[in-house]
Order: C-alpha cells, then structure tokens, then sequence
C-alpha cells in the first residue's frame, strides 16, 4: 500500500510530515487531506491564525509532488 506525506504550507514555509499514512491511491489520501485542511481553516478561523495556512502538499515517498490543494479551495462556494 502506497504512502502519503502531507505537509502544510504558510507562506514560504512549509511544516513537513515525517511519518506519512498508508491509502490505498492518491483518492484517499485527497480526500483525507480535504477533511484535515477543513479542520485547519476552522482553527484558523476560531483562534484568528495571524499567518494561517494557505496550503496542503501531498507528497509520495520519493518526495514527488503530487497534488496542492490551496486554502481557498476547501471553502464551501458561493
């Protein structure tokens, strides 16, 4: 089963994950970086985050990019 780093960007930096998760596709691990990129804006929003996030970076093992999904794209649309 194929592993996933998420790491979450602020500006030019970037909090990298070490240990990673098993999925078993590039899906799951999306949809799991969607839930936990909804859980941060809450955060964000509730503690009002001076410099909150403004990405997800779904790695794989070797460290390839796979997908960003950005800030703006996990709120809900108007």
């Amino acid at each position: 089963m194929p592993k996933f780093f998420f790491g979450f960007r602020r500006g030019s930096q970037t909090a990298e994950d070490d240990e990673g998760q098993d999925f078993t596709g590039l899906d799951q691990a999306h949809a799991t970086a969607l839930a936990s990129a909804r859980e941060l804006i809450a955060d964000n929003i509730k503690f009002a985050a001076s410099n909150p996030w403004d990405a997800v970076i779904i790695t794989s093992e070797s460290g390839d990019v796979l997908m960003t999904i950005a800030a703006k794209d996990v709120l809900p649309k108007s």
